[in-house]
């Protein structure tokens, strides 16, 4: 399905409104984004409003983002995902796909969207990290699935260090991060947190992480590090 584009930079530019007045959103590192040519873009994951910041920051490039299939089951906001055509879903809980089959497919079409020279985004930790937790402040671990696929589309990675979005959505609590289901709680409100924006120097990923686990891993390990250091400097 082609992206609506007219669409995506109608909610785009509102959302980037919207961002700069109630969150008074910060962006820097624009020039990181290429003007052409496919990249995996990867930001920290705090809050189920990451993906409009990362929007936000990126003015003229349609993004292409991997996404939890509740997205598109929300009531409101779900037929208006599917309408502009840039989310692609995969059942899955904590990152961890629950149809192998339907991922793979998904992944299948990511990486021909990064060879034919599109912008792809994935967050790497494939989790949010909620109000009551046991993970703090910190990121989770980097899971290698972006590695692989980068290094299988040949593609830099865009590393991405995101501020203030863990308290812009109330997600208050998963029972998942205590040991149990995959169920929480949630405010669907926009709190007006200041929020920060940063995009890193695109990188190479090692060649062999395509079929290595241990390559991507290592790869996964070198991406959570420079994704920390640019949340410390900011």
């Amino acid at each position: 399905m082609e992206p609506d584009k007219d669409l995506y930079f109608m909610l785009r530019n509102a959302v980037d409104l919207f961002t700069r007045i109630n969150n008074r959103l910060d962006v820097a590192g624009e020039e990181n984004i290429p003007e052409y040519g496919g990249a995996l873009v990867c930001p920290s994951h705090f809050n189920f409003s990451d993906p409009f910041f990362v929007a936000s920051g990126v003015r003229n490039r349609i993004l292409h983002f991997l996404a939890w299939h509740g997205i598109e089951e929300m009531a409101l906001v779900g037929p208006v995902f599917k309408k502009v055509g840039v989310m692609h879903a995969i059942k899955e809980s904590y990152g961890v796909a629950q149809d192998k089959q339907e991922a793979g497919q998904v992944l299948g079409d990511l990486e021909k969207l990064l060879r034919d020279g599109d912008l792809v985004v994935i967050f790497p930790e494939g989790a949010i990290n909620h109000w009551i937790s046991p993970f703090g402040n910190g990121l989770k671990e980097f899971k290698p699935g972006a590695l692989r696929l980068a290094a299988r589309a040949g593609v830099p990675i865009i590393p991405v260090g995101l501020k203030g979005t863990r308290w812009v959505v109330p997600n208050i609590i998963n029972f998942h991060d205590f040991g149990g289901p995959d169920e929480g709680f949630w405010i669907p409100a926009v709190l007006p947190v200041k929020v920060k924006v940063r995009f890193g120097a695109p990188f190479d990923v090692d060649p062999a992480a395509a079929d290595d686990r241990a390559v991507a891993a290592k790869e996964a390990d070198r991406l959570r590090d420079t994704i920390e250091r640019i949340i410390d400097r900011m």
